[in-house]
Formats: structure tokens, sequence, C-alpha cells
């Protein structure tokens, strides 16, 4: 969702990814590549990180790039850099999650940590109704390990790749005026310190305000190294797409947070068009439009999904008229043949890639085309 956005204003950030290549494991950051690099002394082998988004990058000696492959390893690194933090060899680390940031936060060319091969699922408690588990862990790893159980995440952002450590440290939120961000659903942590403490188990109970502090901490405190979340029963949402003029998208917006469990805004540019999607709860709908109603035990009415409720109100075909009519003039204008079955298979998001791939992405005009189709 996070990627329709950002390419509705002419970002084309998914090509990043393509154009970098990918690393081979799906929980590391975004694109790690080691390279050894010949100087006076010898060989000295390096390690590049990009970010997610591909607006970032940063080269650090390999030594610098530490992979923990067990808590015992990440107590070792952390120890050992805090003992040469006063001498002329010092050891700077950064806990980096999987570089999803569009700031590049966590890079430091001085030294980096990542925990990628510490995602293990430890406990899953359906009595608390709680989950724990290693800080590198990534958030779909996390919801498939919930799924048998018929439990999920009370909130989530707008992709699911981030390691849990990252994803907590950072105040990561969906949508949902009534929903906080998710270190709110954080019940315990571990962090691994340079302190005489070493490595140390917080609670709401046992630390307060900086149990508070520490789930916020962006490794300030130590590096999170497990956390226990909150979980809530699996539930589904019934999705609805509405476009709105700015004007209307402006003046409704309080009524739409009120009145709906999730509301996301995607303006596209160049065209008087905001694209509305609301998510709620199949069982538990605002009261408009068709559908059941039943009562909600409070002496009031709420509203269950229908048939009518989830049809459409254009066909797949002719919802992506408007793009193929746009890709196949550019192909045209361009000599390249691409089989018509192919183009009928496409979706949105590869149709609207393709267009902005074929023309100027830093053409005003040609964006306006994309973005009107």
């Amino acid at each position: 969702r996070a990627w329709s956005t950002s390419l509705m204003v002419a970002v084309a950030l998914a090509s990043s990814a393509s154009i970098i290549g990918a690393t081979s494991q799906s929980n590391q950051p975004a694109f790690t590549e080691a390279k050894a690099e010949n100087d006076d002394d010898g060989t000295d082998e390096t390690t590049t990180i990009l970010n997610w988004s591909g607006t970032h990058s940063v080269t650090l000696p390999q030594k610098s790039y530490y992979e923990p492959e067990s808590i015992q390893d990440l107590v070792d690194i952390v120890s050992e850099a805090y003992k040469k933090s006063d001498n002329e060899n010092k050891i700077h680390i950064r806990p980096i999650g999987s570089a999803l940031s569009p700031n590049g936060i966590a890079f430091s060319s001085q030294g980096m940590v990542s925990l990628s091969n510490l995602d293990k699922i430890l406990e899953i408690n359906k009595d608390k109704l709680e989950i724990t588990v290693q800080a590198g862990a990534r958030v779909s790893q996390v919801l498939d390990a919930l799924r048998p159980h018929g439990l999920t995440l009370p909130n989530l952002a707008s992709i699911a790749e981030q390691q849990i450590g990252g994803f907590v440290s950072v105040g990561a939120h969906g949508t949902g005026a009534r929903i906080p961000p998710v270190d709110e659903f954080v019940t315990a942590l571990t962090l691994v310190t340079p302190s005489k403490h070493g490595v140390v188990r917080m609670t709401e109970k046992t630390h307060g305000e900086l149990f508070r502090l520490a789930r916020l901490g962006l490794g300030g405190l130590g590096i999170l190294s497990e956390v226990t979340l909150k979980v809530v029963p699996a539930h589904n949402l019934l999705e609805q797409t509405i476009v709105l003029t700015r004007d209307e998208a402006k003046n409704q917006l309080n009524t739409l947070l009120k009145r709906h469990k999730h509301v996301r805004y995607m303006w596209i540019p160049y065209e008087d068009a905001v694209v509305v999607v609301t998510n709620d709860d199949e069982n538990d709908l605002p009261l408009l439009g068709p559908g059941t109603e039943v009562t909600d035990g409070n002496g009031g009415k709420k509203k269950i999904a229908s048939v009518d409720d989830v049809t459409p109100k254009f066909s797949r075909n002719e919802q992506l008229a408007p793009l193929r009519d746009l890709l196949r003039n550019l192909l045209r204008a361009k000599e390249i043949s691409i089989e018509e079955e192919i183009i009928e298979r496409m979706g949105f998001g590869d149709l609207r890639d393709l267009i902005l791939a074929h023309g100027n992405m830093l053409d005003p005009d040609h964006i306006k085309k994309c973005n009107k189709a």
C-alpha cells in the first residue's frame, strides 16, 4: 500500500530492487553486497547496504558489519564494543533492521549489527494473548506463526517486512484514529546493554517509565533481542474504496476517522482526486449503504457485510481499461511489442510501473497521463 502511494506521486521506487539486485535472505536489509577492494595493504572487504526505497546506501568495512547467530554472539559484540569505546580502536555499532527507513536512520559507516539470524518465534501464549519473538523476526513471520492459532497483531503498517525490533523501536503504525502505534502493544522486552547489568528483561511493572522509553529506544539504551507483544483474535476486514475531490476529502476527514476503523488517503498529483480506502470489521460495519442490520447488544444496530458490500461498481476490465490503453499507445510509439495476453494478465501495479518505465519519469506530462488513467 505504501508503494501505491509513492508511485502515485511519480516516485518510481519499485525499480530500485530490480536494478540493484536482491539479497538471498528475505529478513536481511533490503540489499547487502560484500566485495573485496585491493589497496596498498592488500585486500579490504567492504559491505554495501541499500535501504528499501533505494534512496540511501552505506558502505562499511566487512569487519564492522556484524550478523550474530546467537544471543550470546550479540552479547559479546556489544560487550567488546563497550570495552574499546575509550581507546583509539573504538568500535561503534548501530542496530539495523530491514533497512526500510526512507531516510536511512540506522545507517552508519562506523559499524552496524543486523539481527537477521535472530528471528525465532519463541512462544505463543493463547491464554494471555501474547507472542514472544526474537527481535530479528519479520512481521510477516510473526503473522504466519499466529495464523494457525486464529490470532493476529492488533495493528500493522502498510508492509510486513520490518524486523520486529525496528517495527517497535520506531513506533510504527497503521491507520485508525483509535488504534495506538505498535510500541503500545509491547508487554515485555529484552535489551542487550553495555552496562554492568548486561542483558536486561524489562516490563512496565519492573521498570516503569524506563520500559516505556526503551520501547522506542532506537538502540540508544541497548539492542533489542526479544520482544513480547499483545495479540488479538484474527478477524476479517471489509475494504471499500471511493474517490473524492480534495475539498471533499478535507471536509469529510473527521467524519471518516470517527466512522471507520481504518482510513487511508492517497492523493493523486495533477488530478483533483483522492483515493480513500476504509477497512472495518466485517461483523461491525458503519450503518451506511447496503447490508444487513443486526442488534449490537446495546440497544442499537450495526451492519454486517452483504453481497452488495463486496460487489465492485466496475468490472476488472473496466477498471484497468484506461491504463491498458495508455500502455498500448506508449509501446506503439516506441515500436515495442508485448503480447496482448500478457497485458491482459497485468494488474494495476504492473501496468502503472510499466507505464512509468516507458516514459520520462521526470516529465510532468508523462506523470499526468499516468495519474489520469
